[in-house]
């Protein structure tokens, strides 16, 4: 495979699973078939136990170490585009019922967006809200005004923040917004592990959560808590000698031996002295 293939997004035999974005909520990692051709971004039919639906190829896993949700069984055509543009229109009705029967039956809470399946035996509704509902009744109800499967999921402010877009606190455009494919968990231990000061309003996003771009450094922390670090004695090919810098970027270590003289080796080169 050349360069430009690579840029593009060329998916070589190997890979045997893709993530496939649905809607702005929904994202599965996919079986691919053998000896596919699939690139970045284009759209593909998916099929599971549930029937079929369509999503756009954001991502190709060469280990095959995702669990799948579905199966890509095809590119998409115009016709299943068309298709998809249609049940997109039929959403904006779809919503006004769930707004009126939400009102009906009293429930605190702000449907995001729904979603017909590329086969129309399923819609599922987005929503979110302060309080944990109860709609058993009211899923009912719409269940039965529609005619069809529905799913009524709550998304997290992380997703909600997604959907609207805005400018972070670096002063760019909100990575979940701009290119982020999955939201992964951000823990606290990551900011600790950065030396950074834990205060929730310094460490936050708009959505309220620790920011998704402490986890951006997280394995380049792991490896610097793991090598040797400035000061420690360490033993290498030419000698004992003290580590006088690290240099994270190539795994380097600079170290200065007894007699003065110093280099710099890589990181598998050395070994605490103890």
């Amino acid at each position: 495979m050349n360069l430009k293939d690579k840029q593009e997004g060329l998916m070589e035999r190997n890979e045997t699973c893709a993530l496939v974005e649905f809607n702005p909520f929904k994202t599965d990692w996919c079986t691919l078939p053998a000896h596919a051709d699939f690139r970045l971004g284009e759209m593909v039919i998916i099929g599971d136990e549930e029937g079929e639906d369509l999503g756009k190829l954001v991502a190709f896993d060469p280990t095959g170490t995702h669990p799948t949700e579905g199966t890509v069984l095809r590119r998409a055509t115009e016709q299943d585009l068309q298709r998809r543009a249609e049940l997109n229109a039929k959403s904006i009705h779809t919503l006004e019922l769930f707004r009126r029967l939400r009102d009906e039956y009293q429930l605190d809470m702000q449907v995001i967006g729904a979603h017909w399946r590329i086969d129309g035996k399923k819609v599922c509704f987005y929503f979110v809200s302060d309080k944990k509902l109860n709609f058993r009744m009211f899923h009912k109800a719409l269940a039965s005004a529609l005619n069809v499967r529905v799913a009524i999921k709550q998304i997290g402010v992380r997703d909600h923040a997604r959907l609207l877009g805005g400018i972070g606190p670096c002063g760019r455009i909100l990575c979940c917004r701009e290119f982020l494919k999955e939201l992964k968990p951000i823990t606290l231990r990551m900011a600790r592990q950065q030396n950074l000061f834990v205060e929730s309003t310094k460490i936050s996003g708009l959505c309220g959560k620790l920011l998704c771009c402490l986890a951006y450094e997280e394995e380049t922390y792991r490896w610097l808590i793991a090598c040797p670090h400035v000061g420690d004695r360490v033993k290498t090919p030419h000698g004992i000698g003290t580590v006088t810098a690290v240099d994270p970027l190539t795994h380097q270590l600079r170290v200065r031996y007894e007699e003065g003289t110093e280099e710099s080796i890589s990181v598998e080169e050395a070994t605490i002295n103890e």
